[in-house]
């Protein structure tokens, strides 16, 4: 009995790879800009196109690896729409190029002021991907490579009179590179079930106010689930490592650190080309650096794609 198609990767992918786009001071996960890269590529000349909303609630204040008592009453929430656009090389070679749109919101209560809002353009991404291998009747495994160059096509001089930290800016400013990498393994001859590891590590350079998000990486595992209807999910545990971050080549006090976080999905197909997703990102445990952070509280993404031939 031959493999069946193998779960698609935008799905067990989903709200992975954000490193490539992070807040500035908050060193949080709020502007995902690279959550849907499909690494495994797509048939010859076929094209995929994807929209995708995350909200994050950045409101958790945390001491090392505790949690403190907020009593400002701030409330910071991001909200980031991306739209990806997916071409099948060849067998083996494809490329994909995402572009943002992202709004910040951040209150803090006991001042009695209005709220910062800054939203515009984000940054964009493009990754060209190398699956030399990939799940069929003859193999059970599959693994691909890419390289991503990100472009600092976003606003990120927002704020007036004064312009707003980097944190509550749409982009970076920046440009930066990254490398990928993606493992699967089909526990039967169905392919319902998959085991994956996917990896990136960004590098990020200096803005024109030379600060700089410096090196970040993501390693995430989890377990995939395709059932013979039109639904299917995953289950997956990642884990982010950010260095502090710079400006004028010295560290900035409170970034960085240490995240792992929970990630369940769950899509459904409308059709063999068009599907919808659903997800969500809990965090288990963060050691940040400094004294005090505010980071990631939840986030959950909503996400379509259809694939043309």
């Amino acid at each position: 009995m031959p493999l069946k198609k193998a779960l698609p990767f935008t799905l067990v992918s989903s709200s992975l790879f954000f490193s490539l786009a992070q807040a500035a001071t908050c060193s949080c996960a709020g502007v995902p800009l690279s959550n849907s890269i499909n690494l495994m590529g797509l048939e010859p000349d076929q094209y995929q196109f994807g929209l995708s909303y995350t909200y994050s609630d950045i409101s958790d204040l945390v001491e090392g690896s505790s949690d403190v008592n907020d009593e400002t009453g701030r409330l910071r929430e991001t909200g980031s729409s991306l739209f990806q656009t997916t071409y099948g090389i060849n067998e083996n070679w494809s490329v994909t190029g995402v572009i943002s749109w992202i709004e910040h919101t951040r209150n803090i209560a006991i001042s009695n002021t209005a709220d910062e809002n800054s939203s515009g353009l984000g940054d964009s991404l493009i990754v060209l991907s190398y699956a030399p291998h990939k799940i069929d009747p003859f193999s059970a495994n599959e693994w691909a490579v890419g390289l991503g160059l990100r472009i600092p096509t976003g606003e990120s001089d927002n704020g007036s009179p004064i312009i707003f930290a980097e944190d509550l800016q749409p982009g970076q400013g920046a440009w930066g590179t990254s490398v990928w990498f993606h493992y699967g393994h089909a526990f039967n001859q169905k392919a319902d079930w998959l085991f994956f590891i996917d990896a990136n590590i960004a590098n990020n350079k200096e803005n024109d106010r030379d600060y700089s998000f410096e090196v970040e990486w993501n390693l995430t595992s989890g377990i995939s689930y395709s059932s013979d209807s039109k639904w299917s999910g995953s289950l997956s545990v990642n884990y982010r490592n950010a260095d502090p971050h710079s400006r004028f080549g010295g560290e900035i006090p409170n970034t960085g650190g240490n995240w792992v976080d929970l990630t369940p999905s769950l899509q459904y197909s409308l059709s063999p080309e068009t599907n919808i997703g659903i997800s969500a990102r809990i965090p288990l445990s963060r050691d940040l650096n400094g004294s005090l952070q505010f980071t990631t509280k939840e986030s959950f993404s909503l996400s379509i794609t259809h694939t043309l031939d």
